[in-house]
């Protein structure tokens, strides 16, 4: 029994000690190293963990020796490293994108959905029919190849206005919008396979807003797909240059591979300039669909201050490993 307990009691310092170095590394959140931006990503994950191992600590320890102390104060530092960070998505802070209030019928309204299909899922009606239930007045649709844009064609009649740019390397992009695309743009902001949008958009009452969809590659190096190898991941901040000088209503979507947590500023160089509609309402986790211990917010929508939220869900498996997220927009 002394020998279990001993065992037991050195595989829960190896597990504190671990959680307490990375969760203390994780600050180190906007670095190159791609090991150490890694530590950004489960955090919940972390902050959960830290929780359990700490009151374990608490509850099996008789007589704390120093070693016992300091790695108490180290899992305590790491939930309140996690903690600052994931407070930002619960309802104790204050929420950054408005809710709609009062809506007139001559306010100017549009809807959202962005999904990340995964190319690799042959699994079409599941999303089509969540697509006819919702029936958004945009679709993003991401990583399409050819297959996955022949299936989508079927919103051809519904949906006039178009932007399809495909590729059999994961970052094929698509967006069908029912309101008139005045002027859209294919950009490479970052690598010559990894395409973003940039589209001008009229909505019912005349007005314009600008739309930009962006799905940058993760912090990962892949064998034979698109990654920043040796080079500064830079796509964000591109795309915040172009919006700083920006004179319409701005709206940001798409994977960004990148968690966030509501820094919006830091990631794309602006000031006070993007609102993430998740802040102060939750976390709406939208990867990865496919494992519950491992999920966080991947899918993102960011809008200048001139916009209102109406409604924004996390809708339901479509086979691929993200959820696709749907939002209601009143400029």
């Amino acid at each position: 029994m002394k020998t279990l307990k001993k065992i037991l009691y050195i595989v829960l310092i190896v597990i504190a000690v671990f959680l307490a170095v990375c969760s203390i590394l994780s600050v180190l959140r906007n670095t190159e190293s791609r090991f150490l931006k890694i530590l950004d990503f489960p955090r919940i994950q972390f902050f959960v963990a830290s929780f359990i191992c700490l009151l374990i600590l608490v509850a099996a320890i008789k007589k704390w020796k120093w070693y016992d102390y300091l790695l108490s104060a180290g899992l305590l530092a790491g939930l309140i490293i996690n903690g600052s960070y994931l407070i930002h998505y619960t309802q104790l802070v204050p929420v950054s994108v408005p809710a709609a209030i009062n809506i007139k019928a001559s306010d100017a309204q549009m809807s959202l959905l962005i999904t990340n299909v995964k190319m690799t899922n042959r699994q079409a009606q599941p999303l089509i029919d969540l697509i006819e239930l919702k029936d958004p007045d945009l679709i993003l649709a991401m990583e399409v190849d050819e297959w996955w844009d022949n299936e989508l064609q079927v919103f051809k009649k519904d949906y006039p206005y178009s932007q399809h740019t495909i590729n059999e390397l994961t970052y094929g992009m698509v967006l069908y919008s029912k309101l008139p695309l005045k002027k859209i743009e294919v950009d490479y902001l970052n690598n010559e396979n990894v395409p973003s949008f940039e589209s001008s958009i009229t909505l019912p009452n005349g007005k314009n807003i600008r739309f930009h969809s962006i799905h940058p590659v993760p912090p990962t190096r892949f064998k034979n797909l698109p990654d920043n190898a040796n080079q500064q991941e830079t796509a964000l901040i591109k795309l915040g240059t172009e919006i700083t000088g920006r004179t319409s209503p701005t709206i940001v979507a798409g994977d960004l591979n990148d968690v966030v947590w509501s820094h919006v500023d830091k990631l794309t160089n602006t000031k006070n300039l993007l609102y993430d509609v998740r802040v102060g309402r939750g976390f709406f986790n939208s990867f990865n669909a496919e494992n519950l211990l491992m999920r966080w917010p991947l899918d993102h929508i960011f809008v200048t201050e001139e916009f209102r939220l109406k409604k924004l869900e996390r809708l339901t498996k479509i086979g691929s490993d993200h959820f696709p997220i749907y939002v209601e927009l009143v400029l």
